[in-house]
């Protein structure tokens, strides 16, 4: 479905520029960015002189656009309503252009971000929650959504442009009764004063009729337990020739009345030195800043300048990372954030990149970060870049997530071929001969590998970069293998096996506690065992030959390679 509608004199400015058609402002007649339908208003400030043809065009990002020429009176304002839908799950930064028939130049171009979630389960609420007597507003409120037929689910904001939106209803299996998670309340401390809603139909759009503007929530005591959130974490100016950037992590305690001791640690990659001395309970080492706070009450915010080596190259990432947690605490699902600082500097090439080394744990669900750049080096601006990328089978596609780009970008996921598609639509990459920086381009997604990957099983990854209709740049292959080669730990070398070689009993010596696991040669796990200081693993059914010792422990991990002979 797809509908385009004309509103006159929607709403006067106090300031009006002379010229005809200078400026657009989009409003939004649905959620911006969440769903399945799209719907928003491009309106225009028409000038002293009547607007001869003004020419809107929209492009969705999804290889369809929508235009429209428009013809208004003098000092109006006049708003055209644009309707789509997406057919396919992605996200898609749609450009809305228009140009002045009368003055025959640019009046404006900006982008909106549309977050399809899927394409079938389209129904939305969006609500408030609000802390009385205060007023505050308390985000990551999960809900109690019961249907029609009594099943209940908990879910959790989708945040677009700084608003709670709950998403992915079905708009069939009304009527729905919503309220504030009730373990969410008693866990911590909170009461609903506002009374529980009831859905009981959708609009053309998906957005559910009948919701009240807020929902009110006062403290009923203490919370049973304290609940952290970093609810903020930027790294940003990270220049080269300076050598300077800064780091800034904003954490909240929202069980009310409950203020624990609590932690936080932020993960700083190597090559990094942070300046903490702004910060009194912090402390830096084994490249993590550690933060103690006794009773962490409301949110607070911490930041501090880093240093980092002066020719490192333009592009470069610095990937970060926060953890909070508090004593006690229970919740741990907004604990965790990561963020990415990009060095400015100088040239870098096209290639394709994860953050991880080649060799990564096999006993883990890794996360893995890719970046992409690329760089125009020819003599004429690029239009549109398009990059296609095919997901290794060894990667978990449903984990996709994208973390962010240079520019405005598009992407969608095909399940079949397991080809994302990222479009840089208008992008105008300069030359590097005419501006190095604009020359330059980059995004980063991470997913995690597939549960249960056996040893030494191979992740590849290459991606292939289209400027306008030239032949494909084709980057390096990216490599990643679920083994012990090369692995090394704060533990490595502080634990041994003995002895080594064996007869069939075992001990480690330095290891006081920890779950250690012992694997063929061929990746085959033929023992688990919790193990704890002083203890002898019995060896003796396991044939003789090379073996493969690793142990998690709360100081590091480990891995020695054990002889067994008989």
């Amino acid at each position: 479905m797809k509908k385009i509608y004309f509103l006159s004199f929607f709403f006067s400015l106090s300031h009006l520029m002379t010229a005809q058609v200078t400026s657009i402002n989009l409003l939004y007649n649905s959620i911006p960015g969440i769903g399945c339908h799209s719907n928003m208003s491009v309106c225009t400030t028409t000038g002293a002189l009547p607007e001869s043809g003004a020419q809107i065009v929209v492009d969705w990002m999804d290889g369809t656009s929508d235009n429209m020429m428009v013809f208004s009176a003098p000092n109006s304002q006049n708003c055209y309503v644009f309707e789509h839908d997406y057919t396919q799950a992605g996200v898609y930064n749609a450009i809305v252009t228009v140009n002045s028939g009368t003055s025959g130049q640019l009046a404006g171009s900006t982008t909106i971000e549309w977050v399809i979630t899927n394409t079938s389960n389209c129904g939305f609420f969006n609500v408030i929650s609000l802390l009385n007597p205060s007023a505050t507003f308390l985000q990551n409120i999960p809900y109690d959504v019961t249907n029609g037929s009594g099943v209940t689910t908990t879910i959790y904001p989708q945040n677009s442009f700084g608003n709670a939106y709950y998403t992915e209803l079905d708009v069939t299996a009304t009527p729905y009764t919503v309220s504030v998670s009730n373990a969410w309340l008693q866990n911590n401390g909170y009461i609903q004063t506002s009374s529980d809603f009831v859905i009981n139909s959708f609009d053309a759009t998906g957005h559910a009729l009948g919701v009240p503007m807020n929902m009110t929530l006062e403290c009923g005591g203490n919370g049973l337990v304290p609940n952290l959130e970093v609810t903020s974490a930027a790294a940003f100016q990270f220049i080269a020739p300076i050598e300077q950037g800064n780091v800034n992590v904003q954490v909240c305690n929202i069980s009310c009345g409950n203020y624990a001791n609590s932690t936080i640690k932020i993960a700083v990659p190597a090559g990094i030195t942070p300046n903490i001395s702004s910060l009194p309970n912090a402390t830096f080492a084994n490249d993590t800043v550690t933060i103690t706070e006794a009773y962490l009450s409301g949110c607070i915010s911490y930041g501090f300048p880093c240093t980092f080596a002066g020719n490192t190259p333009a592009g470069t990432l610095f990937d970060f990372s926060v953890e909070v947690s508090a004593q006690g605490e229970q919740d741990f699902l907004f604990n965790q954030s990561s963020f990415v600082a990009t060095v400015l500097n100088s040239y870098d090439p096209n290639d394709k990149e994860c953050h991880l080394p080649t060799f990564i744990k096999p006993d883990v669900q890794e996360k893995l970060q890719y970046t992409v750049r690329f760089q125009n080096d020819g003599n004429y601006p690029a239009l549109n870049v398009v990059i296609r990328d095919t997901i290794s089978t060894n990667l978990d596609l449903s984990t996709f997530r994208f973390i962010g780009s240079k520019h405005p970008v598009s992407y969608s996921i095909d399940p079949v071929s397991r080809e994302v598609v990222f479009r840089f639509s208008g992008i105008q990459l300069l030359p590097s001969a005419d501006s190095l920086e604009g020359s330059q381009g980059y995004f980063t997604y991470e997913i995690k590998e597939l549960a249960n990957l056996t040893l030494n099983s191979e992740i590849t990854n290459t991606a292939y970069i289209y400027f306008d209709f030239n032949p494909a740049i084709i980057t390096n292959t990216t490599l990643n293998i679920n083994g012990y080669v090369g692995l090394s730990s704060p533990t490595q070398g502080l634990v041994d096996l003995y002895p080594n070689p064996s007869n069939g009993k075992l001990t480690i010596e330095g290891l006081e506690e920890g779950e250690v696991v012992i694997y063929s040669i061929t990746g085959q796990k033929m023992l688990q065992h919790h193990y704890t200081r002083g203890q002898e693993l019995d060896l003796t059914k396991l044939d003789a030959g090379m073996y493969v010792v690793y142990g998690n422990t709360v100081n590091g991990d480990f891995v020695e390679k054990l002889n067994l002979q008989k």
